[in-house]
This record gives structure tokens, sequence and C-alpha cells, in this order.
């Protein structure tokens, strides 16, 4: 009996999604470690979404300046696009 509520597992998907999107950025990703990815990514489509978002995210975050540039320093509540931008985006990509 599965115990876990429908939160908690799309909790537990986007932290996979999360750590999978660190760890394939990591040089020292073994081999077995992107098998065990390929095999969790290809095994639910659920994954394969919550995963492409995670990236997107991680582009956008690249777009941050730097903070240790503070003449381009943003106040936190600026986002790099909009919501609508970030979704559009997003469509493209499936």
């Amino acid at each position: 009996m599965n115990l876990q509520s429908p939160q908690d597992a799309d909790d537990e998907i986007l932290n996979q999604a999360a750590h999978w999107c660190l760890r394939l950025q990591d040089e020292t990703c073994t081999p077995d470690e992107r098998q065990a990815f390929q095999q969790w990514i290809q095994s639910s489509p659920r994954h394969a979404f919550e995963y492409a978002k995670m990236l997107e995210v991680w582009e956008l975050s690249d777009q941050l300046p730097d903070e240790h540039d503070k003449s381009k320093k943003r106040k936190a509540t600026t986002l790099p696009c909009s919501f609508e931008e970030f979704q559009r985006n997003l469509a493209q990509r499936n």
C-alpha cells in the first residue's frame, strides 16, 4: 500500500529533477549515474516534463547578473522574463 500523498509524489519528482539537473552538470558525474538518469527520465513522461522545466529554470538563472557585479544587480523581485514568456519558451521546447 502506498501511503504517499499526491503532493508528496509531486514534490519527490521535482526533487529528483532538480537533483539530476545539478548532478549532470557536475564533471564528477559517472557513466553509471548518467545511465541511471536515462532510466529515470524514460520511466515516466512526467519525469521528462519536470526535467525539461528544471532545465528551463537553470538556463534562466544563467541570465541573472553575477552577484559581484553590483552595476547590473537586479532587485530580487525582478525576473529575467515574464511568466508568460517563460511559459511560451517552455511550450516551444515541447
